[in-house]
């Protein structure tokens, strides 16, 4: 499954070559060896402080990611259960991942969504809501001051 058309620049990979670390007016979370996690640029019906996990090498979907990333993911997205929890206070977590355009992936960068969630928030119905600049950098911070 290759979608990403011709001359394609990756806005992940743009990202990941900013790497080490998260600086404090960045929207960047965590970073580890193989992976990262960010604050998007847009969330859902409302309910802030989602996150992407990224691998910081580029495969465009779940078909191309090898299997020894696994571990990465699932560290990552149980530190960010815990951070936003810690933060949030939210009464859940939610995680969804998208392939190819049917199942409408729109960055060709493999990445998976992580959600703080709240009784009846209406996160499947929810109209997707650009963040501000700062703001997205204010949630950042917070759930990085979480993972400690």
């Amino acid at each position: 499954m290759r979608n990403a058309p011709p001359g394609y620049e990756c806005p992940f990979c743009d990202i990941a070559r900013t790497l080490p670390s998260p600086a404090p007016e960045s929207a960047v979370v965590l970073v580890d060896d193989n992976v990262f996690a960010l604050v998007p640029t847009h969330h859902y019906a409302g309910i802030k402080g989602n996150c992407l996990v990224i691998p910081r090498s580029h495969y465009e979907n779940v078909l191309d990611i090898p299997d020894n990333l696994g571990i990465d993911f699932f560290r990552a997205t149980r530190h960010l259960a815990h951070a936003m929890r810690n933060a949030f206070g939210c009464e859940g977590i939610s995680t969804r991942q998208h392939n190819g355009p049917a199942g409408n992936q729109d960055v060709w960068h493999y990445h998976l969504h992580v959600f703080p969630r709240y009784s009846n928030d209406g996160l499947h119905a929810g109209q997707r809501v650009p963040y501000a600049t700062e703001e997205r950098i204010e949630l950042a911070a917070r759930l990085r001051a979480a993972l400690l």
